[in-house]
């Protein structure tokens, strides 16, 4: 039997919110605050959000909305070569020796 070396890499998306009150001509310049003041979040590896009003609050993740899992095929210097499709959709894995 052949031996691979793969990677099994996990993907977790999680979703936290917060409310403001974002005074802006229309809706769409409101979100754009609300975006750019989260990039400054982000950057600043902070969760907490203030808007140039002064404006602050916690955001963080509160909930797992999707979780998956994917494999990629990795060469000998352990770098990432294709993702690689299995053969049966939920095959169990037998033990090995």
């Amino acid at each position: 039997m052949t031996r691979h070396r793969m990677r099994l890499v996990e993907r977790r998306i999680q979703e936290g919110s917060c409310d403001f009150l974002v005074e802006a001509p229309t809706p769409a310049m409101a979100a754009a605050i609300l975006l750019a003041a989260h990039r400054r979040t982000f950057k600043q590896c902070s969760n907490l959000v203030t808007l140039p009003d002064g404006q602050s609050r916690h955001i963080g993740a509160m909930f797992v909305v999707e979780n998956s899992g994917l494999c990629r095929l990795l060469d000998e210097a352990r770098q990432e070569i294709e993702e690689v499709i299995p053969e049966r959709e939920g095959a169990i894995a037998e033990p090995g020796p």
